[in-house]
């Protein structure tokens, strides 16, 4: 007698997408509109998460977009983002629809925009604001637009738009933070326990290295730790610490001149060598590789 044993079928997981396979700039800005293929291959994907910070401006036309389960109908003059390991798609538009897309490296948003933009009291709806308001915002996406697609040649270039970027990031914060915060409501307790973890692991994450310590400081097993960061965000605990760690990496490596070695143990590793491993694995760059690359 034969006996046939059903092979289980492969689990469906959702897609991250990493802005390093796209680009090694860091970012990635493109004009929304119909004849584009690069923003539309770039937005009209299947449901997915992102490794980095999406920012959408909708200046004309009507489309529709899902970010964690909720849709949304996207009016002219809109702005929203999407934060990494969010679900979104976006799903459909109309002939008029026209606009910003720009992707950004979580090491290009200061630490003051981050705390703000994933403030979980912030409404992280699509947010319609007076043209008055989105002008700055516009002329500033024009800037960089023409810059990276006209005088990509200029001295210190990169300086400029990273610069120009910051202060996008900046103007987003604003017209967000003018809207008033929900402080009646009661966050669930997944998105509370996962904001304690983040706030706790961007004060201390040049001395609490692995995901125990920070189920120890939060008073929580391990594993369920584990298990409400990973549904929350999509990613895990120690996918969050490499991240935190690579992220002040970057902005020493860019910002500073002190050696690998330094930089390693201003970070917390007695090895450097170590460090420069962990670094190339995240960022398939070397340290050096990627100081040279960004300062070019």
């Amino acid at each position: 007698m034969l006996y046939f044993c059903r092979m289980p079928a492969k689990k469906k997981v959702i897609p991250v997408h990493k802005l390093g396979e796209i680009t090694d700039q860091g970012f990635q800005i493109e004009m929304v509109h119909r004849k584009n293929d690069a923003a539309q291959e770039a937005m009209l994907m299947d449901a997915h998460r992102d490794d980095h910070y999406v920012f959408l401006l909708q200046e004309t036309g009507k489309s529709k977009c899902m970010v964690d389960f909720q849709f949304f109908n996207v009016q002219k003059n809109t702005l929203f983002f999407i934060l990494p390991g969010q679900v979104h798609r976006y799903l459909d538009s109309d002939k008029a629809t026209m606009g910003w897309f720009v992707a950004m490296d979580a090491g290009l948003v200061p630490d003051m925009f981050r705390a703000i933009l994933e403030d979980p009291l912030l409404s992280k709806k699509p947010l319609q604001a007076d043209a008055s308001a989105l002008d700055p915002v516009v002329q500033c996406l024009q800037l960089i637009y023409g810059i990276t697609r006209q005088q990509p040649s200029l001295p210190y270039c990169k300086q400029m738009i990273y610069g120009l970027l910051t202060s996008f990031v900046a103007m987003v914060a604003a017209i967000y933070t003018r809207e008033p915060k929900s402080l009646s409501e009661k966050m669930p307790r997944p998105l509370a326990i996962t904001q304690q973890f983040r706030k706790s692991l961007s004060l201390q994450y040049k001395t609490l290295k692995s995901p125990a310590d920070y189920a120890v400081a939060l008073n929580l097993s391990l594993s369920y730790l584990n298990e409400v960061v990973k549904d929350t965000t999509g990613f895990s605990v120690s996918y969050w610490i490499q991240q935190e760690i690579v992220l002040e990496a970057k902005r020493l490596l860019y910002h500073s001149d002190c050696t690998v070695k330094e930089i390693a143990y201003e970070l917390g590793y007695e090895d450097h060598a170590y460090f420069s491993r962990l670094f190339k694995k995240m960022v398939s760059l070397t340290p050096g590789e990627f100081r040279r690359r960004y300062r070019e």
